[in-house]
């Protein structure tokens, strides 16, 4: 038996089989079939047993139970692997090297971000100009730092070194940021939370649904028409959820949209701000950042998700699809918590989820589908 590689947590919801392993805080989806044959290796002695085990729930030859077998073990084996972790930095926030102060007022929470250059400043600023704050002795409830070398960026908070990351992956400091932001803002710490998703939520003023899809599918464009027509916009993109209350708090960075949405935004400028326009190289295309609007001070609930595809041939639909489908794409996209107590609040609010795929490419179409779900 290698129950030693069992996962750390194994839940059934919704017709899909969940399984999390705490060394890597990795998690997979199995469908019956292959969580039997998972569960086959795990408790068997041998390949001998194994063979005999899986040919009780059908019929396999003995090449594929061998490669079944082999496959399983690679697979638990490198499920159980602990990722190397970055060491504890002593790098030094150099307060000579930054040339750009902002202040950023979140409802009268002030936050002070230094950043080296132009360069810097495009990565952060743009999401949060609309919260900039120029009146004199403000007094600053937190500071953030971001300076770079040759290929890096490097990340403080009150002078604390908080990450080091390559000029590439950009998104990496965007979301140590996002996170560190998020705490500032609800005194809060990292292990509070069950997640961050990377999905847009929306809401009216008793529940909340959130939007996931993959990149370019639509899911912001929705979240700014929703809004435009009386939704709170609860976030975009970075949707943080708290480990024991299971709730959606607000995120109050601007809406990203790129150049294929600006035809959409043309329609709804009468119900919709621009906080700022940029064209930047590292992000590469035109980028255009609609104010949030939110009437929503309190975390909210959320069992509803779902699944954004914009088709500009399509008819407007909405309809119940499966976990599996929703998950096997928010998973991946999102950083979940690695505390074995949030894994297990984690699984407990997907419990209490419903499951949704919309189709639309008609902005009133897609106002009247969302008043099935939501009534306002």
């Amino acid at each position: 038996m290698k129950l030693s590689l069992s996962p750390y947590l194994s839940r059934k919801i919704h017709g899909v089989n969940i399984l999390w392993f705490k060394n890597s805080n990795e998690y997979i989806l199995l469908n019956d079939l292959n969580n039997s044959l998972l569960s086959s290796f795990i408790t068997s002695k041998d390949y001998s047993e194994f063979y005999t085990s899986i040919n009780l729930l059908d019929t396999f030859s003995n090449e594929i139970s061998k490669k079944l077998y082999s496959e399983f073990e690679q697979l638990l084996i490198s499920l159980h692997s602990t990722p190397s972790l970055s060491t504890s930095s002593d790098l030094k926030d150099n307060s000579d090297s930054y040339f750009i102060t902002v202040f950023y007022n979140f409802n009268n929470l002030i936050i002070k971000v230094s950043y080296q250059s132009l360069f810097e400043k495009s990565i952060i600023h743009p999401q949060f100009s609309y919260l900039e704050d120029t009146s004199p002795n403000l007094k600053v409830d937190c500071t953030f730092s971001i300076n770079s070398s040759e290929k890096e960026f490097h990340f403080f908070k009150n002078n604390t070194h908080k990450g080091t990351y390559k000029h590439s992956e950009y998104h990496l400091l965007q979301g140590r940021f996002a996170m560190e932001l998020l705490c500032a803002l609800t005194g809060s710490e990292e292990t509070d939370w069950l997640g961050t998703f990377h999905a847009s939520t929306i809401s009216n003023n008793k529940e909340a649904v959130m939007l996931v899809g993959e990149s370019g599918k639509g899911k912001s464009t929705l979240a700014t028409i929703l809004m435009a027509n009386g939704y709170n916009l609860i976030a975009d993109d970075f949707t943080p959820i708290m480990a024991k209350t299971q709730k959606i708090h607000h995120y109050p960075s601007a809406i990203s949209m790129k150049t294929g949405s600006f035809h959409v935004l043309d329609t709804l400028l009468d119900k919709i701000t621009f906080s700022y326009s940029t064209s930047s190289n590292i992000k590469k295309g035109n980028l255009k950042y609609v104010v949030p609007i939110n009437n929503v001070e309190k975390p909210i609930t959320c069992k509803k998700i779902i699944l954004v595809e914009y088709n500009p041939h399509a008819k407007s639909s909405l309809k119940e699809i499966s976990a599996e489908k929703i998950l096997n794409i928010l998973i991946p996209d999102s950083w979940i918590s690695p505390v074995p107590e949030n894994a297990e609040y984690f699984l407990n609010w997907l419990e209490t989820c419903n499951f949704y795929k919309l189709t639309y490419h008609d902005s009133e179409e897609v106002v009247l589908e969302f008043k099935n779900i939501l009534k306002k």
